[in-house]
């Protein structure tokens, strides 16, 4: 095997043990991982890592005193088979069957580089494959995003299909984002951003989501059950695999069916359908 080929597969392994770790990971970490895997030497390592840095693959971030290794999200990222998100400044057209959202860089949680998101958008995926939706699709389904932060899963309905979503969330930053990235992606009309409780919430929907931790998911199972109809869907992440067994026979009891689970390193997501 060539030297560029060793490099190459020594960048896959990185970029492999990066996104299966279930914690973030500093270099020594990164590198104790892979010491105990592979024959190469440090300096080999801190090469690759520094070329996937300059290559837009890998981003360090500063975060509780410690710099940590973490996927970039500075450059169009495939997060499932259809739903693409890029940095609202790059140009970037996709495929014919692609769903391109266009982010800006912001504070408020949702930009992708978290699984609970990546989970997320991947259940409003299937929501629209599912044949059991398809009575709700197109101009006449509606969708509520509780705790929408950068709106990005309400944005990801409506470029889907969904003709209409409101989003709501208590912080004005993540509003005044969530506003500005619909716009971003041609949806400011058909997006509408509310600080209104939830509990104060009016009429019925053909999709919800939330990314939202389980505690909170399962108060809000008697608001699921008023604010849908027969054939609604729920898309519902930020559930920690350990909580799944407190929330799904709650939902799954009497009013709801569920079409699809999905985990991603300590996260795990749910579609519900209303029966």
């Amino acid at each position: 095997m060539s030297r560029n080929e060793d490099a190459g597969r020594l960048q896959a392994d990185i970029l492999e043990a990066v996104a299966a770790s279930p914690e973030l990971l500093t270099f020594r970490k990164l590198e104790k991982i892979l010491l105990n895997r592979l024959e190469i030497r440090r300096d080999d390592l801190k090469r690759a890592v520094d070329a996937l840095v300059t290559e837009g693959e890998l981003v360090y971030s500063y975060k509780h005193g410690c710099s940590f290794l973490e996927k970039s999200f500075e450059k169009p990222v495939r997060v499932s088979k259809r739903i693409v998100l890029v940095p609202c400044r790059i140009a970037f057209s996709g495929g014919p069957e692609d769903v391109v959202i266009r982010m800006q860089s912001g504070i408020s949680f949702g930009r992708g580089d978290h699984p609970t998101t990546r989970l997320g958008l991947r259940g409003v995926e299937h929501v629209f494959e599912d044949t059991a939706f398809s009575g709700s699709r197109g101009i006449n389904s509606t969708v509520l995003d509780i705790g929408t932060g950068s709106g990005i899963l309400a944005i990801a309905c409506v470029l889907f299909g969904a003709g209409r979503a409101t989003g709501i969330d208590t912080d004005p930053c993540a509003r005044k984002e969530a506003v500005e990235n619909a716009g971003i992606n041609g949806l400011g009309k058909r997006i509408e951003i509310s600080d209104m409780p939830v509990e104060k919430i009016k009429g019925q929907f053909s999709i919800i989501t939330a990314n939202l931790r389980c505690p909170t998911l399962i108060s809000l199972y008697p608001l699921m059950v008023k604010l849908t109809v027969k054939g609604s869907m729920l898309v519902f992440s930020g559930i920690k695999i350990s909580e799944a067994k407190d929330l799904c026979p709650l939902y799954s009891k009497n009013h709801f069916i569920m079409r699809k689970e999905e985990r991603e390193k300590e996260w795990s997501a749910f579609v519900f359908r209303r029966i």
